[in-house]
């Protein structure tokens, strides 16, 4: 029979059996983690220059290898790596030297990695292994096992939207676990693409997002053992292969041996450029200066200050700077005949007598003239074109007499031109160019004397002059209204008018609000 003893001492045994199982399965998996750690931060972060991310994932590989949950060699080249983000990436160069000193303690004869030696890596390096070094007895250098080369045709040129076949084999002895492709496609950073395994080495594409500009594709390819270590390469970062991209190529359609060249990518819409909605075809509307279906455009809850508006209505004041003609003998009967000047005494009765020769003179020049009251309707297309109409009377015209030829009604078609762009759908200064032409007429008023002789003696008297021109203009200008919202405006222009057939010519500053429905 068994004893109780015997039994108990077995299944001790047996639970350090176990135990020991599992620390070394849990061990194994730190290991692995460890090691894809410190892959992922050379090949990934470190080729893609963030430095910091690459240190974080080294630091916390040394972590999770703790005392003895890896191999040394492991560790040393997770120090290996870590002096070289330290000094090539982050310039701290005493913690780089320290981190080589670590893989030194633990492998004398490990050197940086080739594919990633700089001057400040190097320099690291060496101080390092000068501190390790006895004083007596210099530490012998192991010289690691070279890299062979992986045999490739590398394509010289390719046409844009096509993926660039890249096939490497790798050199007699050598054996592969991976084959990786480091590639930078223009404009874009370094990034990562694994080949697969066909008849004779290691194929693969591009993909689309890597061809779609004009340009220089840069890349190398390296192949790994199943520890991670480079086994063979074909380029390097410092020297990649160049592969020229362009709209079309004269030589022959890129492809993997014994297949057919790779079918072309879809490319991007294109889309037009637009300033305003109106530059839009159908359905589009305008944003970010490109077309795009009205459709993909969230539509924000329209503010009804700033909704555009077509119909606008307005009042204008502005006097006539009229440019009034030289006279000689101005208030003549024989000057006053055709009634386009006149002259009246102060208390508005018109002068018809005849004054002696050469009395009544005007100097020609600018004076002021008549002053408008307008009201104006104008309609807007495509928030630049404007049409309208404006109706007036204008003030401060010569008196009523027999022969008038003065037109106080004033009755004009418009047509303006706003420069910017969308100005009736914003608010702020709305300058504009506009050409007009109608019914109306303009007079402006000077002073003179005129003296008569009467049985010898001589009189004289102050008379006002009016000259005038109509019945009819046309004319011009430039305008500019400053818009608090898209319904209120103020509005200051200068225009000049040439009337006609009576010739007279009038600048008028005109000030205007305007309201829009």
């Amino acid at each position: 029979m068994i004893s109780r003893t015997f039994v108990r001492v077995a299944a001790l045994l047996a639970g350090l059996g176990a135990l020991s199982v599992a620390g070394r399965s849990l061990a194994a998996g730190e290991e692995e983690r460890a090691r894809n750690l410190t892959r992922d931060a050379m090949e990934q972060d470190y080729l893609a220059t963030n430095f910091k991310a690459a240190a974080a994932k080294l630091e916390t590989a040394l972590k999770l290898c703790g005392k003895d949950a890896c191999s040394k060699e492991l560790v040393a080249r997770i120090y290996r790596s870590l002096g070289t983000v330290r000094a090539a990436g982050l310039g701290q160069q005493e913690a780089a030297v320290e981190a080589f000193k670590e893989m030194l303690r633990l492998e004398p004869g490990l050197t940086p990695d080739s594919n990633y030696v700089t001057e400040e890596v190097q320099k690291a390096y060496d101080a390092a292994k000068a501190a390790m070094a006895p004083a007596a007895t210099p530490t012998p250098v192991v010289v690691e096992k070279p890299i062979g080369v992986l045999k490739e045709e590398p394509w010289a040129e390719q046409a844009t939207f096509h993926p660039v076949p890249i096939f490497v084999e790798l050199p007699e002895g050598v054996e592969a676990a991976r084959v990786v492709v480091r590639y930078k496609a223009p404009g874009q950073e370094w990034q990562e693409l694994q080949l697969k395994p066909q008849e004779g080495g290691y194929g693969g594409l591009t993909p689309c997002s890597a061809v779609e500009k004009p340009g220089e594709l840069l890349y190398f390819v390296t192949a790994f053992d199943s520890n991670l270590d480079r086994v063979a390469s074909a380029g390097s970062a410092q020297a990649p292969r160049k592969v020229v991209l362009a709209k079309a190529i004269t030589g022959r359609q890129p492809a993997l041996p014994g297949g057919v060249p790779p079918s072309e990518c879809p490319r991007p819409e294109e889309v037009l450029s637009c300033e305003t909605n109106d530059d839009c075809p159908g359905n589009q509307v305008c944003k970010e200066l490109a077309c795009v279906e009205a459709s993909e455009v969230e539509t924000p809850p329209e503010d009804p200050g700033t909704k555009p508006r077509q119909h606008h209505f307005s009042v204008w004041f502005g006097p006539d700077v009229y440019f009034v003609s030289s006279a000689d003998d101005a208030c003549s009967q024989q000057a006053q005949k055709d009634g386009t000047q006149t002259c009246y005494f102060r208390d508005g009765t018109q002068y018809l007598r005849d004054p002696a020769e050469g009395d009544g003179s005007v100097v020609g020049g600018a004076a002021l003239g008549t002053l408008r009251a307008m009201v104006s309707y104008e309609y807007v297309l495509k928030q630049r074109f404007v049409f309208g109409a404006r109706l007036g009377y204008a003030l401060l015209g010569p008196p009523a007499h027999k022969g008038s030829a003065f037109q106080p009604f004033h009755g004009e078609a418009r047509f303006a031109f706003h420069i910017i762009p969308d100005s009736y759908a914003r608010k702020g200064v709305r300058p504009y160019a506009f050409v007009g032409g109608g019914v109306g007429g303009a007079a402006a008023r000077v002073n003179t004397t005129v003296a008569e002789n009467d049985n010898g003696n001589r009189q004289a008297f102050k008379l006002d002059v009016y000259q005038q021109g109509g019945s009819a203009f046309v004319g011009g200008g430039f305008g500019v209204g400053y818009a608090v919202s898209t319904q209120l405006a103020m509005l200051l222009e200068v225009g000049a008018r040439q009337y006609l057939p009576d010739s007279a010519l009038a600048v008028a500053p005109t000030l205007g609000f305007s309201y829009g429905l």
